[in-house]
């Protein structure tokens, strides 16, 4: 299974979100997990050109998808400049599910003007668990550090040591299938379109196709909205079973993702790719360039 399929899983889970309004400093209740569990999610191959094949029908349960994705790109570039929040991570590596992983993230998304980037994709990561990564800090800043990414390794042993490693590397990819570098926002929109417009190729009739939309589901006693595209049959071109997203409803973010693989024999549960719940979300908390300073890692 490739790596990438995360990406535009996360990217999924990110361009569904609605637009909201008065979004200065909105702060989000502690999310939990579903009541019951959510339907499934998976792999997803964000970076494969577009193939040539039939166009697909006017109808195609993914048209009003994409059409949202498109708005909420424009949409997001213009509203969201910085988040913060905690992240609960699980993903599959080399075919084996990984611990829960717990992470305090801040993020700076890029923005341009006259076509110069006028505040680079600035990331920090704060690892809370599990206990081998515990005190661990990572750091990137597009176009600084020589664009390498700086590690403060946390853990049981030598944990203040800071390194810089490569953020597309196999030490990075041991741990996580997405790099810190397509953690924003309008990175994660972009792989997500490319990613709808090749399943719309992959099954041009809609029929191998299913969009559900579930009003009445809650998170941690919050009402969400929660969306799932399912690929019931396996086929060339379509890199997942099902995909799941939550939408908190009165902040317009996801607090809820997960993916699955087709069940290697009808009938049988579908194995999970990855889930990520976000909680403790903050948009637009005006974070300042001292959080994306090296000297951050060093910080008690």
């Amino acid at each position: 299974m490739s790596r990438r399929w995360l990406r535009t899983g996360a990217a999924i889970l990110l361009t569904l979100s609605g637009p909201a309004s008065g979004l200065q400093g909105v702060h989000a209740q502690q999310a939990g997990t579903f009541a019951t569990p959510p339907a499934s999610a998976t792999p997803v191959e964000a970076f494969l050109p577009a193939v040539a094949g039939p166009r697909p029908v006017a109808d195609h349960p993914l048209t009003a998808v994409l059409k949202f994705a498109r708005s909420e790109r424009a949409y997001l570039q213009q509203t969201v400049r910085d988040f913060t929040c905690r992240v609960t991570k699980r993903e599959r590596i080399e075919g084996e599910l990984q611990d829960y992983y717990y992470i305090d993230m801040h993020v700076r998304e890029e923005t341009s003007s006259a076509g110069q980037v006028t505040q680079p994709l600035s990331v920090l990561l704060e690892f809370l668990g599990p206990s081998d990564v515990e005190g661990r800090r990572a750091l990137f800043v597009a176009g600084e550090n020589e664009d390498r990414l700086l590690v403060r390794k946390g853990g049981r042993r030598f944990s203040h040591v800071v390194i810089d490693i490569d953020p597309f590397g196999s030490i990075v990819q041991r741990e996580s299938l997405m790099p810190i570098t397509e953690i924003g926002f309008s990175h994660l929109l972009d792989r997500t379109i490319r990613t709808l417009q090749q399943d719309l190729v992959a099954d041009p009739s809609g029929n191998n196709t299913i969009v559900e939309r579930i009003t009445t589901a809650t998170i941690n006693g919050r009402p969400c909205e929660m969306l799932r595209i399912t690929h019931p049959q396996r086929r060339d071109g379509l890199q997942f079973f099902s995909a799941s997203v939550s939408i908190d409803s009165e902040l317009h973010v996801p607090v809820r993702f997960d993916v699955y693989d087709w069940p290697e024999t009808p009938g049988q549960q579908p194995p999970l790719m990855a889930e990520f719940t976000y909680t403790n979300v903050t948009l637009n908390p005006n974070l300042d360039d001292a959080i994306f300073a090296p000297a951050i890692l060093r910080r008690p």
